[in-house]
């Protein structure tokens, strides 16, 4: 039920995705406390364009559609490569879409098994990812799937002075 291929975005499909992503990252940063909703938006956009300042063909970014054998797209997968000298190559997952449609059927797990694959395809070590607090879905999927916390941002909202 939830095979699938990875193929390349193409300028398009990722142009589509690149604007999705760019809007729920803003809604979960202001949903999180951390950005203003009137800066939201132009701040995704701009972390977005920094890390592929070229789109899909961005150097060292792999940006995957997932579709299954009659051509119907179930997600999309953005993982970029990271090659530091001073450690051991690894990749990050900057985004895993699962077709609203298709979401509970088991593709969430096999986008993030194919974006492991991949990164070790490519010579990547580990793979790493964020995701926020609020977020219980993907957190137990992650973990799940062996995933440990590296670091944790922890806040607590203070009353004004009066």
């Amino acid at each position: 039920m939830n095979e699938f291929r990875l193929r390349p975005m193409t300028p398009e499909e990722f142009e589509a995705f690149r604007s999705r992503i760019i809007a729920e990252y803003a809604d979960e940063q202001v949903r999180s406390g951390n950005w203003s909703a009137a800066t939201a938006q132009a701040r995704a956009s701009g972390r977005t364009a920094e890390l592929a300042p070229e789109g899909s063909k961005t150097p060292g970014m792999l940006a995957l559609t997932a579709e299954t054998d009659k051509g119907e797209t179930v997600g999309h997968l953005w993982l970029g490569m990271v090659h530091d000298p001073a450690d051991a190559p690894s990749a990050w997952i900057y985004a895993i879409d699962v077709t609203e449609s298709q979401r509970a059927k088991g593709y969430g797990r096999a986008l993030l098994a194919g974006a492991e694959q991949e990164a070790a395809r490519h010579g990547a070590t580990a793979i790493g990812l964020n995701v926020f607090g609020t977020n219980q879905v993907a957190r137990h999927l992650y973990e799940s799937a062996d995933y440990e916390v590296v670091s944790q941002q922890m806040r607590k909202r203070l009353n004004s002075p009066s």
